[in-house]
């Protein structure tokens, strides 16, 4: 990948085209400590942080950036099949009971549970990274993010188990 996602951000005013833009890469990108502060950098410098009358509908916005960005590197190692099934799991997770029961009746589980392992185990290696950032608007917007998509993986973890099976490999 030639630019940052930081760069990607600054070059697209509308934050569809971003997603959209940055899940092209397929996770094929930079997302060290530095490419989360220089994301967050741009990110304020489009949404200045207020600290008097602040704007909830930009806060929100920069989780939703945050979490996109990490559900995207997450998804790097995951068969491409069930991407869009955790796509949609994360973006709407009421819908998870559905989609669950749907790739289960399908004899799909399996699949899942190593997918899942997989996506959980990114997680968990970018949270390590989340916590290193320096204390600041950045890491909260990260952490706000992050704890999320966790919540998101334990539901996905409890509603897999109702069906009988495992996600533990």
């Amino acid at each position: 990948m030639d630019k940052s996602l930081a760069e990607i951000f600054r070059l697209m005013p509308d934050l569809r085209d971003f997603f959209l833009e940055v899940s092209r890469l397929e996770g094929g990108f930079r997302f060290n400590r530095e490419d989360m502060e220089a994301l967050g950098q741009a990110y304020f410098e489009r949404y200045p942080e207020k600290f008097v009358q602040r704007n909830l509908e930009e806060v929100r916005l920069g989780y939703q950036l945050t979490r996109f960005c990490l559900l995207e590197k997450s998804l790097a190692g995951v068969k491409g099949e069930l991407k869009p099934f955790f796509r949609q799991a994360f973006d709407h997770p009421e819908s998870i009971a559905g989609l669950i029961a749907g790739l289960s009746e399908s004899g799909r589980g399996p699949e899942l549970a190593a997918g899942f392992n997989q996506l959980q185990a990114a997680l968990n290696g970018l949270k390590i990274i989340v916590d290193e950032l320096p204390k600041g608007m950045i890491k909260e917007r990260f952490l706000g993010g992050l704890s999320t998509l966790l919540n998101v993986c334990y539901l996905l973890k409890v509603l897999f188990e109702r069906t009988g099976q495992s996600l533990q490999e």
